[in-house]
């Protein structure tokens, strides 16, 4: 199926059949609905085996499905390290991996959770590696998380726990935002589970990026 791109904008908006351009100013949510996004990208094109496993698990799970961005183009000519998102040259495309519920299948969500993890587990041999890499926009918290911190409990230790999923978002570049955030937010004041920490051992002398 193709779609031109309001029409895209629209069914990725959760609209109905039918739905038309001026509905899209309707922000009321009329139904509560849930989801788990994982990602991945591919540098090499995937074997005719790796096809058949992602279409042999799209079968048993009528509520998952992917989407694939292309990349290469203009992305080609920016270097990795320009600014702090990293997928550019010798990437083909890459992958979301998704699955929907509603209020109604809540009862369920353990089920859908788990076929997208084994979806994810069965591409691995498909997809980049050496970290496997993640598109930081679909935060996915099963790549490692960490609890809200302060700066009492600030350490080196924090910045290697965050290393594991800050590599997989910007590859080389984590240790160049760690420098940033240690230079314009020492204490930490923003935070998220997936944040990137401050450093405890970065003196003023070194915090250049």
């Amino acid at each position: 199926m193709v779609l031109s791109l309001m029409r895209s904008v629209l069914f990725f908006s959760g609209l109905g059949d039918g739905a038309i351009v001026s509905d899209l100013k309707n922000r009321y949510l009329h139904d509560k609905h849930y989801f788990k996004a994982k990602s991945d990208y591919v540098r090499n094109p995937i074997s005719l085996t790796g096809i058949r496993t992602a279409i042999d698990i799209l079968e048993k799970q009528p509520s998952g499905y992917i989407i694939m961005d292309p990349y290469g183009g203009i992305m080609n000519n920016i270097s990795n390290d320009s600014i702090a998102f990293p997928h550019r040259y010798g990437n083909l495309y890459t992958i979301q991996y998704l699955v929907e519920w509603h209020q109604e299948e809540k009862n369920r969500s353990n089920e859908y959770r788990e076929w997208i993890r084994d979806f994810y587990d069965a591409m691995a041999s498909h997809v980049s590696w050496g970290p496997r890499a993640a598109y930081v926009n679909y935060m996915d918290f099963d790549l490692g998380v960490m609890e809200l911190i302060n700066t009492s409990v600030l350490s080196e230790d924090t910045v290697e726990m965050a290393r594991v999923w800050g590599e997989k978002y910007f590859l080389n570049n984590y240790d160049r935002l760690v420098k940033a955030k240690t230079l314009i937010d020492p204490n930490n004041v923003f935070k998220n589970q997936q944040g990137i920490p401050p450093s405890t051992t970065i003196g003023l002398e070194a915090r250049t990026f």
